[in-house]
């Protein structure tokens, strides 16, 4: 009883291993596409580069913000 016992558990174990491992090679990266706005209208955000279509600048590629930490609201000074 106790030899069919482990073999039952090695072959979940094995199982569930490669189960993981096949399920790890099919994972996609997410690339993030960049965008491309306007210095002065923000509100224009394109996927690739070119021009305004309001006032024909150069688009820029939009920065990432950085992360701030946020303070308490009592802890704020005015």
């Amino acid at each position: 009883m106790k030899t069919i016992m482990l073999a039952i558990v090695l072959l979940f174990t094995g199982a569930t291993s490669f189960a993981q491992t096949k399920n790890a090679k099919k994972q996609h990266h997410v690339v993030a596409k960049q965008k491309f706005t306007c210095s002065m209208h923000p509100e224009v955000v394109r996927s690739k580069p070119g021009k305004c279509p309001k006032c024909n600048m150069a688009l820029v590629p939009v920065k990432k913000k950085a992360h701030t930490k946020m303070q308490p609201v009592d802890k704020m000074k005015m």
